[in-house]
């Protein structure tokens, strides 16, 4: 019984908020009207009179439109001269930097290695350095051998 009751209440309540929103658009309608010299009786509707905007779609502007002329077809003369293509100039790549050597310490594993030179430790590039080095696995890394470590783009590339 008390759902019912708050929703009268509401729609009531909606009703008067549409009724009190019309009444202020007249209001302001007819204020308009009288500022422009037009007797309240006269309320003509003309688009966009009543405050509100309308957009129509498809008509044109008031501008001319320029459309292609299709009366005659035009012959396409092929022209004498050739322009040769120019080809764009890139800047040369930059000198390979030379692979940093470590020798790895008690302890050291690739992964870590990668995480300090690489700050990852992803398994691919875990594996690409394995590679590059030669390494038959990950895990055949010793103590006191050298590593080369290249740079992290070209690591990925190998």
């Amino acid at each position: 019984m008390r759902g019912l009751l708050g929703l009268l209440i509401l729609g009531g309540l909606c009703l008067l908020a549409a009724n009190w929103q019309e009444n202020l658009r007249s209001q302001a309608l007819e204020t308009r009207q009288l500022e422009r010299g037009i007797p309240s009786q006269e309320m003509p509707l003309v688009n966009g009179e009543d405050g509100w905007s309308t957009l129509v779609l498809g008509t044109p502007s008031g501008a001319t439109s320029i459309a292609p002329d299709i009366s005659t077809p035009k012959e396409i003369v092929p022209s004498d001269t050739t322009i040769p293509p120019s080809t764009p100039v890139q800047p040369p790549p930059p000198p390979p930097q030379a692979d940093r050597k470590l020798v790895i310490a008690p302890g050291d594993t690739l992964s870590r290695i990668c995480e300090q030179h690489y700050d990852t430790s992803r398994l691919a590039v875990v594996e690409a350095l394995a590679r590059y080095n030669g390494l038959g696995s990950a895990n055949q890394i010793r103590t006191g051998a050298t590593l080369l470590l290249p740079d992290f783009d070209l690591l990925l590339i190998e």
